[in-house]
């Protein structure tokens, strides 16, 4: 049940990022909730939990954005792992402390997946012409700070939902 239920909050991710914010957003300026979800994730839980979760999401984004599959799959697991290796460093239990250096992998994040996203269609397009060769985009920061402001509504929920799997999962059967 869990694994379907977190399967839809990424679907829906997928659907609200593709589908309803390029109506409020200029193109490129995009908020990444998929990518800023499985960050909330991985800073929450660990790596090896969040790995599939980072694989659907990435397969999810490429099929709607029509990229190369992979693409979007290599950048958010090698942020997942970025995200892991940081959070069992620098995540310390004060609330406003942790809440602050998540803001910044947010940040860092979404600089990170601009440029994995932009050297792989770079080489996807110099390996095969059909792909059309992409610009980077030059408001990066912008971006990341629609991202911060994101995360910033969304952290909440996204953190309460984690509560609620995590009460599921630590439930004692009794046999009888």
């Amino acid at each position: 049940m869990q694994n379907i239920f977190i399967s839809a909050i990424i679907f829906f991710s997928v659907i609200l990022q593709t589908s309803l914010l390029p109506n409020f957003f200029a193109s490129g300026m995009i908020p990444d909730i998929t990518l800023i979800i499985i960050i909330i994730w991985t800073a929450k839980f660990d790596f090896n939990s969040v790995l599939k979760w980072a694989i659907l999401a990435g397969v999810m984004v490429d099929l709607v954005s029509f990229w190369p599959i992979g693409t979007d799959v290599l950048s958010f697991v090698v942020i997942a792992f970025s995200v892991n290796s940081i959070s069992k460093r620098f995540l310390v239990p004060h609330f406003a402390w942790k809440f602050s250096v998540l803001m910044l992998m947010v940040f860092g994040g979404t600089l990170l997946n601009s440029f994995t996203v932009f050297a792989l269609m770079k080489i996807a397009s110099e390996l095969n012409r059909t792909v059309e060769p992409v610009v980077m985009n030059n408001n990066l920061f912008l971006k990341s700070i629609f991202d911060v402001v994101v995360f910033v509504i969304i952290y909440w929920p996204v953190e309460r939902l984690g509560q609620i799997f995590a009460y599921h999962n630590n439930r004692i059967m009794v046999k009888r």
